[in-house]
């Protein structure tokens, strides 16, 4: 009679991964996604950060606006993300938080979710950088 059980648990297995893999799998493409998301947005920010300062030493690299433009797109190049050139916004000479006289750049980058499981992914993420103009 014992063998019998044993016949009868074998299938036990396949049936508690038939019910468990969906929601594992689901999470796993959520916290995937999620991290996506943050990934892309500190690359921006990181981005406009440096071609706010970029602007602000006066390379060559950044003379003017579409030098900038061709810097901030290099810079997320080098990282992975390709921006066009209408993500990228830069101005000399702004206020900036309550602060003139700064170089600000902001970054404005359609976002596409790989999956639509994330019920927050945003459809732009946006990074706004300022750094002082040098006089």
């Amino acid at each position: 009679m014992r063998h019998g059980l044993s016949d009868a648990d074998r299938g036990a297995s396949a049936v508690e991964f038939a019910l468990v893999a969906p929601l594992f799998f689901v999470f796993l493409f959520l916290l995937i996604e999620g991290a996506r998301v943050q990934w892309t947005q500190q690359i921006v920010q990181e981005v406009a950060g440096n071609t706010a300062r970029c602007m602000a030493i006066g390379t060559t690299a950044c003379a003017d606006g579409a030098a900038i433009t061709a810097y901030a797109r290099a810079r997320g190049r080098s990282w992975g993300v390709v921006m066009d050139p209408a993500t990228v916004d830069s101005a000399a000479n702004q206020m900036c938080h309550g602060v003139t006289a700064m170089n600000r750049v902001t970054i404005r980058l359609p976002y596409r979710a790989l999956t639509g499981l994330l019920p927050d992914a945003p459809a732009v993420v946006t990074a706004t950088a300022c750094y002082p103009s040098v006089l």
